[in-house]
């Protein structure tokens, strides 16, 4: 299924102001990536349909093992160096068996709640029906308000908007600029890197590992979320958590800014094969930088010699 987007007329709208929810739904969500962690701020005043159809999907553990499937892009017509939009948009294959997965029902369009397709926002996928949104998304990395807004003017249904990015639009930026291919379900399917797999070359595609629900941002804590694959455990120092396989996922809560390290030790046998997620490297050793946000890191462990 593909999702219909025209083109862009280029407007300036501020987001910083739109996004406070007030109700007992959880408003904040984070996103964990095989690239990073993206953080979510949902808006259940505004777009209260499209927030609470996203949670259902992300308590439901829908978008495990989902990956982000298109890159769309327009550029000038007059200038093909000029980019006029691109979004980022995931939420609906499977990682592994590269088929669309069974939503649930469709929604109703919310796009004239008055939020805005701008630089940083998380809006509902759709098709030409304008009630048709079910569980994919997109990241607005332009300026699209102009022509993804709902105008009763031009008859336009638009996009709904239900979000914004408030932490890891670094993330979705990096996510943007990937390379990509074309597939028979996208026009751009971004991957992050080719590895020689013998026969053919193998493209590794951007994965949401997990979406899950935070009460732990803001601008006081910051929280890093250990998970462990592999024989092997993960300490942290000043002592805090001891993380090891099977583990629920450990989190470690310091003030902003705090110094934090976290160490790998390999069980025997076992090799520590590196960081993945907001974490990177392969030094078992790791320093945290706690100063702006929460961290979702995984440790890799393998047999020796695998």
């Amino acid at each position: 299924m593909r999702t219909l987007i025209s083109s862009l007329l280029l407007a300036s709208v501020s987001i910083t102001s739109a996004y406070a929810a007030t109700t007992a739904l959880p408003s904040i969500v984070e996103m964990e990536t095989n690239v990073g962690t993206v953080t979510i701020q949902l808006n259940h005043d505004k777009a209260p349909i499209s927030s609470k159809n996203f949670l259902d999907y992300v308590n439901s553990g829908f978008y495990k093992d989902t990956f982000f499937h298109r890159i769309y892009s327009v550029y000038d017509p007059k200038d093909a160096s000029k980019l006029q939009i691109r979004v980022v948009q995931g939420g609906g294959f499977d990682a592994k068996t590269m088929q669309l997965k069974t939503p649930l029902a469709a929604i109703v369009n919310e796009a004239s709640n008055g939020l805005h397709n701008s630089i940083g926002t998380i809006s509902m996928a759709r098709t030409n029906d304008p009630n048709s949104a079910t569980s994919q998304f997109f990241f607005n990395t332009t300026d699209n308000s102009a022509n993804f807004d709902a105008n009763t003017a031009t008859g336009n249904a638009g996009y709904a908007v239900f979000g914004a990015v408030i932490g890891g639009m670094d993330i979705v930026n990096k996510i943007s600029n990937f390379g990509t291919i074309k597939t028979g379900y996208s026009e751009g399917v971004p991957f992050s890197e080719i590895n020689d797999c013998g026969f053919n070359f193998c493209m590794k595609k951007v994965i949401i590992d997990t979406v899950y629900t935070s009460s732990v941002v803001d601008n006081v804590n910051s929280l890093t979320r250990v998970t462990v694959n592999g024989l092997g455990q993960v300490t942290s120092l000043p002592a805090a958590i001891v993380c090891g396989r099977g583990s629920v996922k450990c989190a470690l809560k310091k003030p902003f800014g705090t110094a934090v390290s976290l160490i790998a030790k390999p069980a025997t046998g076992y090799e520590f094969k590196g960081w993945t997620g907001d974490c990177s490297g392969v030094t078992p050793t790791l320093s945290i930088d706690t100063k702006t946000s929460n961290h979702n890191c995984t440790a890799t462990f393998a047999k020796i010699g695998a």
